[in-house]
């Protein structure tokens, strides 16, 4: 009854038009802007991120997939200059379906900052309800839907789990091990009831989540999904663990690197020694929000007393 609400509120929700979104294109030899910006507009109040970097093989498969579920959604893909054919088949298909917004990065920025810039995204452009997934197909579009119906059924914050009873990983080998292991070691260390802990597959209720909660996070990388799970926990939302079946990708090739290890280490550890809950510093203020470099509205505060881009990385003092 309450997915049937959401549904028919959605088909009332007019497309409206937002101040202008630049796109950091990628550049041509003598650096001059190769793409133009557009304007994103919102026909749905749920958003559907995906970050993106050389996804040929399963790009296409994805967006037909995701445009097609019975929950009308809008989609966010950030890409950071993919050098296969991924660019530009997101750029031809943001021209042809207005659902769609593409914000490409000049570079690999690190797929957590793409996640922060989508919350902020979300945010700036109106969106109750924000959902993530990887653009391999590892996470399976079909599971869009139960996630969003677990907010529907109360939940702050929905969690696609691959080792929840009912959950399924067909890694091998030492990355089934590794993710294992993380996942049962990470809550136990830091006291959180929660099996998953390293997804990207969550779904969450934007006016439950305190503003900067996630946008201010500084880890860049993987990392950052681990450093997302405990301060959602630790601010005492109401989470939800759906199980999924977690499929290796269909095609190309992981792009975690070995030194993430280390790094998930170290966070792990910073974890364990600042147990509280987080205050994230106040987002900039819409007027404020647009970056000089760049020109596009994704700034941020830190806690180091700093205003970074996350679309490019430009760092001013506040």
């Amino acid at each position: 009854m309450e997915s049937a609400k959401v549904e028919e509120l959605e088909k009332q929700v007019p497309r409206e038009r937002h101040p202008e979104v630049q796109s950091s294109p990628p550049q041509s030899g003598d650096g001059a802007s190769t793409a133009s910006p557009r304007r994103p507009a919102r026909t749905s109040d749920t958003l559907i991120f995906v970050p993106t970097y050389n996804e040929r093989d399963s790009i296409e498969s994805l967006i037909d997939q995701i445009l097609s579920l019975p929950v009308r959604c809008d989609l966010l893909f950030v890409d950071d200059n993919s050098k296969d054919s991924t660019l530009e088949i997101l750029t031809a298909r943001a021209s042809a379906e207005p659902r769609i917004t593409l914000v490409v990065r000049r570079k690999p920025l690190g797929v957590g900052s793409a996640h922060q810039l989508a919350w902020l995204h979300a945010r700036r452009f109106g969106y109750a309800r924000l959902v993530s997934l990887d653009a391999d197909l590892s996470h399976d579009p079909a599971d869009i839907p139960r996630l969003l119906a677990a907010l529907d059924a109360g939940a702050d914050v929905a969690i696609g789990s691959r080792f929840i009873r009912g959950g399924q990983l067909d890694y091998r080998g030492w990355r089934r091990l590794l993710s294992v292991a993380a996942n049962n070691l990470a809550p136990l260390l830091l006291s959180l009831p929660l099996t998953e802990l390293t997804t990207s597959f969550r779904a969450a209720k934007l006016s439950r989540v305190p503003a900067g909660l996630i946008e201010t996070i500084k880890t860049p990388g993987y990392g950052f999904f681990l450093v997302g799970a405990t301060r959602l926990a630790r601010q005492r939302l109401v989470i939800s663990e759906i199980p999924i079946h977690f499929r290796d990708r269909s095609g190309g090739r992981s792009k975690m690197p070995r030194l993430e290890i280390l790094r998930g280490t170290v966070n792990l550890l910073r974890l364990m020694i600042r147990r509280g809950r987080v205050v994230p510093p106040s987002l900039p203020q819409e007027a404020d929000s647009e970056c000089r470099s760049c020109g596009q509205p994704y700034r941020v505060a830190t806690v180091d007393g700093e205003i970074v881009c996350l679309a490019c990385y430009d760092r001013s003092p506040l």
